[in-house]
C-alpha cells in the first residue's frame, strides 16, 4: 500500500511539472480520475467479460494486482479497484493476426484480399482500432473494405468494446497504464473454480457505478426500420441522458448534412419526426422518441435501448457518416 501510495504521488507531481512526461510512452501511470467510477460502491463479487463476450461473475482470490509501468511497478489493493482492462498487447499472437490481416486488405492477390476480410469480420470489435486507422488509407479498397467492416460493427462503445492497447487499472482517483503481472486468474464461482487467461479477458469490474456511461457510434445505415441495439439496458424509472453530435449525408437528399436534430427543409418523416434526427425507443416494438442533440428523461418500462435515424430505409443504401452519441444512465433508488 505505502509503494502504490508513494509512486501516485511521484506520478502526480511528474505530470503537474510537465504534462509531456505523462504521454511520453504508452506505459504510462496518468493521474486523470479514474472514468466511470462517479458513486464508486464495492461489488460484493467481480464481474468479468471475455474477449469472446462470455460473462463470469465470481471472487477472486488474490489481495492486490501489480502493474508494470515505466515508473516501476505499483502494487495496487484489490479494495482500491474499480476496474481492470486487459490491452491487446498481452496476446501477442492476436496483435500480430490483426496486423497481417490489414495489411492483407491491400494484398495484389483476390484471394488474399477476401481472406482477411473474413478474418477481420470475425475479430470484429477487436479489431476496430486497427480498422479505424486503415479507413484512411490512400489505397481504394483497404479504405472501402475497413469502412464496410466497421459499419458491420453497429453501435459501437469506444470505452466498453474497443480494447485498449496496454493494461489499464482504474482507481476512484486515477488511472494505471501499464501491463498487469498476472497470467492467469483463480475465479471463485458458485459453480466451482475456474482459472481464467488473462489473454482470454477483456474487462474485470469489482464495482457497482451508480451512472453507467457509454460511448456509441450510429452509422448513417442504421435508419428507422433497422435501427441498432446498443446493448445498453435499463429499468422503469432510470433517468436516461443522450447527448448526440456529428453529422450524416445521404445521396437521395442531394448530399445534405444532417445534425442529430434532423432538418425541416425535407419535411416531417413518418409526421412526427424531422428527416436526418436521432431517434430512440426501448425494445425493438417500442414507442420511437426524439433523441435530437440531447435527451433527458425517465424511462417508463424496462429494456433495450435503440438508436436510428429518421430516415426511409432505403437510406441505409445511400448514407455516409455517423452520429457520435453519449448514453448516461442514472440507476433508480430502490
Amino acid at each position: 500500500m505505502k509503494s502504490f501510495l508513494l509512486l501516485a504521488v511521484f506520478a502526480a507531481l511528474l505530470g503537474g511539472l510537465n504534462p509531456a512526461i505523462r504521454a511520453a510512452s504508452p506505459t504510462t501511470a496518468t493521474t486523470s480520475p479514474g472514468a466511470g467510477t462517479a458513486g464508486f460502491k464495492r461489488s460484493d463479487a467481480a464481474h468479468f467479460t471475455l474477449r469472446d463476450g462470455t460473462q463470469i461473475v465470481g471472487k477472486l482470490e488474490i489481495k492486490n494486482v501489480e502493474v508494470a509501468t515505466v515508473y516501476g511497478t505499483l502494487t495496487v489493493p484489490l479494495d482500491d479497484i474499480v476496474r481492470i482492462r486487459i490491452g491487446k498487447k498481452s496476446d501477442r499472437e492476436l496483435k500480430s493476426k490483426i496486423d497481417k490481416c490489414i495489411a492483407d486488405l491491400g494484398s495484389k492477390d483476390f484471394a488474399a484480399r477476401d481472406a482477411a476480410t473474413v478474418e477481420l469480420a470475425k475479430l470484429g470489435r477487436t479489431a476496430y482500432t486497427e480498422l479505424r486507422k486503415a479507413s484512411f488509407s490512400d489505397d481504394a479498397e483497404v479504405k472501402e473494405r475497413a469502412n464496410k467492416l466497421i459499419e458491420d460493427m453497429g453501435a459501437v462503445d469506444e470505452e466498453a468494446d474497443i480494447p485498449c492497447e496496454d493494461d489499464e487499472v482504474v482507481t476512484p482517483t486515477f488511472t494505471i497504464v501499464g501491463a498487469v503481472k498476472f497470467e492467469s486468474l483463480s475465479i471463485a464461482t458458485k459453480f466451482g473454480p475456474l482459472k481464467v487467461a488473462k489473454k482470454d479477458l477483456a474487462v474485470m469490474s469489482l464495482a457497482e457505478p451508480q451512472m453507467i456511461a457509454r460511448n456509441l457510434s450510429v452509422p448513417a445505415r442504421a435508419t428507422a426500420g433497422r435501427m441498432i441495439a446498443t446493448g445498453v439496458r435499463v429499468k422503469r424509472g432510470d433517468r436516461l441522458v443522450i447527448n448526440a453530435s456529428g453529422s450524416i449525408s445521404y445521396r437521395n437528399y442531394g448530399g445534405t448534412q444532417f445534425s442529430p436534430e434532423g432538418s425541416s427543409n425535407y419535411g416531417s418523416w413518418n409526421e412526427n419526426f424531422q428527416t436526418g434526427a436521432l431517434l430512440g425507443r426501448i425494445n425493438a416494438s417500442g414507442p420511437m422518441f426524439k433523441v435530437g442533440e440531447r435527451y433527458n428523461d425517465k424511462v417508463e418500462t424496462d429494456g433495450e435501448l435503440f438508436l436510428g435515424i429518421a430516415t426511409h430505409d432505403s437510406g441505409a443504401n445511400y448514407g455516409n457518416g455517423e452520429f457520435k452519441v453519449r448514453v448516461q444512465i442514472q440507476a433508480t433508488t430502490p
